[in-house]
Protein backbone atom coordinates (compact mmCIF):
# COMPACT_ATOMS: atom_id res chain seq x y z
CA UNK A 1 0.00 0.00 0.00
CA UNK A 2 0.89 3.44 -0.75
CA UNK A 3 -0.30 6.77 0.38
CA UNK A 4 -2.14 8.19 2.85
CA UNK A 5 -4.43 4.56 2.97
CA UNK A 6 -1.07 2.97 3.85
CA UNK A 7 -1.53 1.10 6.96
CA UNK A 8 1.03 2.57 9.73
CA UNK A 9 2.32 0.26 12.76
CA UNK A 10 5.17 0.82 15.42
CA UNK A 11 7.64 -1.66 16.19
CA UNK A 12 8.39 -1.82 19.83
CA UNK A 13 11.57 -3.17 21.20
CA UNK A 14 11.47 -5.03 24.69
CA UNK A 15 14.74 -6.16 26.00
CA UNK A 16 13.41 -8.80 28.19
CA UNK A 17 11.11 -10.72 25.41
CA UNK A 18 9.82 -10.34 22.14
CA UNK A 19 9.19 -7.52 19.99
CA UNK A 20 5.28 -6.18 19.69
CA UNK A 21 3.91 -4.64 16.43
CA UNK A 22 1.25 -2.34 17.29
CA UNK A 23 -0.70 -1.23 14.49
CA UNK A 24 -2.07 2.23 13.91
CA UNK A 25 -5.74 0.94 15.38
CA UNK A 26 -3.90 -0.06 18.45
CA UNK A 27 -3.75 3.78 19.32
CA UNK A 28 -7.28 4.30 18.95
CA UNK A 29 -9.45 5.65 22.23
CA UNK A 30 -9.57 2.93 24.63
CA UNK A 31 -13.26 2.38 24.28
CA UNK A 32 -13.10 0.99 20.54
CA UNK A 33 -10.30 -1.47 21.59
CA UNK A 34 -11.02 -4.80 21.59
CA UNK A 35 -11.18 -6.99 24.56
CA UNK A 36 -8.38 -9.27 25.84
CA UNK A 37 -8.42 -12.03 28.14
CA UNK A 38 -5.06 -11.45 30.64
CA UNK A 39 -3.36 -14.90 31.82
CA UNK A 40 -0.43 -15.16 34.53
CA UNK A 41 2.18 -18.05 34.35
CA UNK A 42 2.48 -18.47 38.23
CA UNK A 43 5.78 -20.41 37.67
CA UNK A 44 7.47 -17.59 36.00
CA UNK A 45 5.67 -14.11 38.06
CA UNK A 46 8.49 -13.50 40.55
CA UNK A 47 6.12 -10.55 42.23
CA UNK A 48 7.99 -7.64 40.69
CA UNK A 49 4.64 -5.52 40.87
CA UNK A 50 5.31 -3.74 37.50
CA UNK A 51 2.24 -4.81 36.15
CA UNK A 52 0.45 -3.30 39.36
CA UNK A 53 2.12 -0.06 37.85
CA UNK A 54 1.01 -0.20 34.67
CA UNK A 55 -2.35 -1.17 34.83
CA UNK A 56 -3.70 -0.92 38.52
CA UNK A 57 -7.21 -1.20 38.17
CA UNK A 58 -6.16 -4.76 36.39
CA UNK A 59 -3.50 -6.21 38.58
CA UNK A 60 -3.05 -6.01 42.58
CA UNK A 61 -0.03 -7.09 44.70
CA UNK A 62 -2.12 -7.92 47.81
CA UNK A 63 -0.18 -7.32 51.05
CA UNK A 64 -0.61 -11.39 51.53
CA UNK A 65 1.93 -11.28 48.36
CA UNK A 66 -0.16 -12.95 46.20
CA UNK A 67 -1.02 -11.16 43.11
CA UNK A 68 -4.52 -10.91 42.00
CA UNK A 69 -5.83 -9.71 38.42
CA UNK A 70 -8.70 -9.28 36.02
CA UNK A 71 -9.12 -11.92 33.74
CA UNK A 72 -11.31 -10.33 31.28
CA UNK A 73 -10.45 -6.47 32.03
CA UNK A 74 -13.06 -3.60 30.56
CA UNK A 75 -11.71 -3.10 27.03
CA UNK A 76 -11.22 0.28 28.24
CA UNK A 77 -8.10 -0.88 30.05
CA UNK A 78 -6.50 -3.11 26.98
CA UNK A 79 -3.89 -0.32 26.35
CA UNK A 80 -2.92 -0.68 29.81
CA UNK A 81 -2.72 -4.42 30.11
CA UNK A 82 -0.74 -4.55 27.12
CA UNK A 83 1.51 -2.25 28.13
CA UNK A 84 1.70 -4.10 31.76
CA UNK A 85 2.92 -7.96 29.80
CA UNK A 86 5.16 -5.73 27.38
CA UNK A 87 6.74 -4.78 30.62
CA UNK A 88 6.89 -7.68 32.81
CA UNK A 89 10.44 -8.68 33.16
CA UNK A 90 9.85 -12.65 33.13
CA UNK A 91 7.41 -12.45 30.89
CA UNK A 92 4.54 -14.04 32.82
CA UNK A 93 1.77 -12.33 31.44
CA UNK A 94 -0.28 -13.95 28.47
CA UNK A 95 -2.77 -12.03 26.53
CA UNK A 96 -5.16 -13.22 24.17
CA UNK A 97 -7.28 -10.96 21.87
CA UNK A 98 -10.61 -11.70 21.55
CA UNK A 99 -12.27 -11.04 18.42
CA UNK A 100 -16.16 -9.31 18.07
CA UNK A 101 -18.23 -10.89 15.34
Amino acid sequence: MSGSHAARSHTAVNAFGPSVTLHAQDADAPATALPVRVSVDNNHCELYAICQQEAPDVFDLGQDGRLRYDAAPDPSQTSAVRQAARCCPMQAITLTQETQR
